[in-house]
This record gives C-alpha cells, structure tokens and sequence, in this order.
C-alpha cells in the first residue's frame, strides 16, 4: 500500500476551525521549503525451507505488534500478528485506526478513534513520530472520549522503541493542544495518563498466545495491589501472580504452568487500588495456551 508521499508546507499562521464546545485547538504553522515525506514499504522478507524429498515451501516473516484499543473508557491492550515490512509503523497506524476486529470486540475491547480517521503520513525521526491524520479525528467529542483518542495514539507509537514521543498534525497542520494535554512538545506516555486503567496490562494481551508459562508485563496509574489468573477450559486454576505496585511503576513476572496438550485458557486480572477514591478493576478474555 503506498501512502501520500509529500505535504505542503506554507508560510504563516494556519487555523482550523471546529464547532467543539470543549475542545480547543490552536494549530501552529510550520515553515520552510517543502519537504518530501516518505515511507516505504517492502514484499516481507522470506525464508525456504525444503524438507528431504519434498518441494520447497517459501514462508514469510511475521511480526507481533500491540495495539491500544479501550476496555470500557480505559486503554486495553490487542496483540496482532502480521508480515514483517520495512515500515511496520504506517501498518499499525491503519489497524488502530481501522478500529478492532470481531474477535478484539468480543473480549471488550472498543475504541473512541472516529470511523474514517485515515493516515495521511508519518515519519519518525529522532525518535519523534510525527503523524498526520484526517480531520475526522477532531470530531467534538466529550473529554473523556478526546482523552482516549489522544492514548489510544500515543501508546500504540510508543509501544515501539523508536519511538519515544509523538506530534500530532491534522491535514498537515500541527495541534498544540487537545484534550487538556499541551501538544507545543512531543508528547509521551508520561503526559498521557487520563484514560490509564488501575493495572494496564500489556501482556498478555487480547490475540496473543501462552505456551509454558504466564509471563506478565504493564504498569499503574495509582498504588495498587492485584492478581493474574490462568485457569483451564473448566475453570482449573493452572497458575496466578500476586503482587502490589507503586503509582507509575511497571512490572513484568513470570510463573510456569503444566498442561499436557494445546488448549483454551481464560486470563482474569483483578486489581484493587490501595486509595478508596479508586474502584476495583476486573476483565478477562481467553487464549490460546500450550505446553
């Protein structure tokens, strides 16, 4: 798929106007010569691999890559496996903004992304990527629902590690701010925490897979204290982390469980934050598991 290759820039101030009661954009200009903005993207790579007295069979590469849909009005997390490509970042702008797919919706997960948000470029450079999209990502909106379009955006770029901040532009002009959040900057996780959930568990996720252990990664938005379950087809608990973190911080553990063939285990999280100002949180959704 190839994708808009150039912007134009122009001299002087550019506004957007939008009929939004609680939103606010100021769009700063951008000057300079007109430069090209490409991103290209290849025929995946491919490996051969013949077995004795059979024909060869050509296998392409694949990638696994997170998206950050919505679990109710906070972040929730879908793994996607697809072929590698020399720009995987312009591929998981378009299935973000795609929205997710039955099986994502069937475990929960939802998004405040407006249908036909598209991508008109991105680029990465520094470590900064700067995407530009359709003006339908600005449609008014409450401030919950502005503030989990911004994450939804953010976490997903920065889920990769070259990335570590990220511009938003509208039809090729920039916005300084949305949702409450000052947008002058590049932006990262640090600046976006509204829609964050009590425990934002990225792995495992929604689409992923276990095979011999239940390994756990994520982090909080408060001080909180929460259990990991696996459990087998008829509700047999194969193995459960425990633990307590502080607000802001990350984890990452992981437990072994015995099964003896591949079969579908159900992952539950609960979590209850040590503050009475914050409610519990419980989800699960199941997945493949193997030995």
């Amino acid at each position: 798929m190839r994708h808009p290759t150039a912007r134009r820039r122009t001299r002087g101030p550019a506004r957007i106007a939008l009929p939004v009661a609680c939103l606010t954009l100021l769009l700063a200009a951008c000057s300079g010569n007109p430069s090209a903005l490409t991103t290209t993207t290849t025929v995946p790579t491919t490996t051969t691999t013949t077995a004795p007295g059979s024909t060869s069979t050509t296998v392409p590469l694949v990638r696994t890559y997170p998206l950050y849909f919505l679990r109710g009005t906070e972040l929730g997390v879908a793994d996607r496996t697809g072929p590698s490509t020399s720009d995987p970042h312009y591929t998981v702008m378009n299935d973000l903004l795609a929205g997710p797919v039955p099986t994502e919706t069937a475990a929960g997960l939802g998004t405040e992304i407006p249908a036909g948000t598209a991508v008109r470029g991105l680029q990465i450079r520094s470590a900064v990527a700067t995407v530009n999209l359709s003006p339908q990502f600005v449609t008014p909106g409450t401030p919950s629902s502005l503030a989990d379009r911004l994450a939804q955006v953010v976490y997903t770029l920065t889920s990769s590690p070259s990335v570590t901040g990220v511009v938003i532009e509208i039809a090729g002009s920039r916005i300084v701010n949305f949702a409450g959040v000052d947008l002058t900057n590049p932006v990262g996780r640090a600046q976006v925490t509204a829609a964050l959930p009590l425990v934002l568990l990225e792995q495992p996720a929604v689409g992923g897979k276990l095979v011999g252990s239940l390994t756990i990664s994520g982090l909080t938005s408060t001080a909180t204290s929460y259990v990991v379950q696996l459990l087998d087809p008829s509700g047999k608990l194969l193995t459960s982390v425990t633990n307590a973190s502080a607000a802001g911080g990350t984890f990452s553990q992981s437990v072994q469980f015995t099964i003896t063939a591949p079969e579908t285990g159900t992952v539950k999280l609960f979590a209850q934050p040590t503050s009475s100002a914050k409610t519990a949180q419980m989800f699960q959704f199941t997945l493949p598991i193997g030995p």
